[in-house]
C-alpha cells in the first residue's frame, strides 16, 4: 500500500506540468458592465472589483511561469464571468466534493498519501486554508477564482497571496486531481490538510516551514492578463 501511495503521489506531482512562457502583455479595454467597484479598495483590481483579481499580474520568475497562458475569465467578459460563477449575493460558488475531480458516478477521485520531508508545496490565499498544491503548478490547473491572486493588505510580504512551503516532517494529506472550474481546465494536484489542520497549524506544528518568495514581485498588465 505504501508503494501504491508513492506512485499515486508521483502521478499527482507530475500533473503540475510546465507550460511555455508567454511574455506578451496585451492590454485590451475592459468592459466592466456587470461588475461592482469597491470604493474602499486599497489596491488596484480589474474594474475596481476585488473579485476579479489584481489589475497587474506577476512577470518575474517563478510566478510568471505559474500564470503563463492563464486566461483569467475563460473567454468571457468580466461581467459575464461573475454572472456565471457567483451566487445571488455576488459570492463565488465553489465546486462540490472539496474541488476534487469526480468519477463517472459523481464520487471524488482522491486518496490518502504522505508528503515526505523535503517536498515543496505552495498555496495562493491565507494560511488559514486547508489546501496546498505541488509547488509552481500552473494557476490554470488549480481552477481557482482570480481573487485568489489578490495581495492581502494584512500580508503585504506575500505578493499575490502566494506562499511556498517545504515539508519538514512526513505529512498525511488527502490528494487527488482538481476539478475544472472558474473557466479553468484544472486537473492539477491538490492536497487537503484538514485532517491534520490548516496551513498555519501545520507551520506551528512543525510539519511545514515557509520558503522565501520575496523575488516574485512584478507586474504583468492587461485586462484579464
Amino acid at each position: 500500500m505504501k508503494l501504491v501511495g508513492r506512485l499515486f503521489l508521483s502521478f499527482l506531482l507530475g500533473l503540475a506540468s510546465s507550460y511555455p512562457v508567454d511574455y506578451t502583455t496585451p492590454a485590451p479595454f475592459c468592459d466592466c458592465a456587470g461588475t461592482k467597484a469597491d470604493p474602499n479598495a486599497t489596491l488596484p483590481y480589474i474594474c475596481g472589483d476585488p473579485r476579479l483579481g489584481p489589475a497587474d499580474l506577476p512577470e518575474i520568475m517563478p510566478l510568471v511561469n505559474t500564470i503563463s497562458n492563464y486566461d483569467r475569465f475563460g473567454g468571457l467578459s468580466p461581467g459575464e464571468f461573475l454572472a456565471k460563477w457567483t451566487d445571488a449575493e455576488g459570492n463565488y460558488v465553489y465546486p462540490p466534493q472539496n474541488g476534487f475531480q469526480l468519477d463517472a458516478n459523481g464520487n471524488a477521485i482522491n486518496g490518502s498519501m504522505i508528503l515526505e520531508a523535503g517536498t515543496f508545496v505552495d498555496r495562493f490565499g491565507s494560511e488559514y486554508g486547508t489546501y496546498i498544491s505541488a509547488a509552481s503548478a500552473p494557476y490554470s490547473q488549480r481552477a481557482l477564482p482570480p481573487s485568489s491572486l489578490n495581495t492581502q493588505p494584512s500580508a503585504p510580504d506575500f505578493p499575490f497571496g502566494y506562499h511556498v512551503y517545504q515539508v519538514v516532517k512526513p505529512l498525511k494529506v488527502l490528494g487527488g486531481p482538481i476539478a475544472p472550474w472558474f473557466g479553468q481546465p484544472g486537473l492539477g494536484a491538490q492536497f487537503y490538510t484538514g485532517g491534520v489542520g490548516n496551513v498555519l497549524a501545520l507551520i506551528e506544528g512543525g510539519y511545514l516551514q515557509r520558503a522565501d518568495t520575496s523575488s516574485q514581485i512584478g507586474d504583468k498588465q492587461g485586462c484579464g492578463q
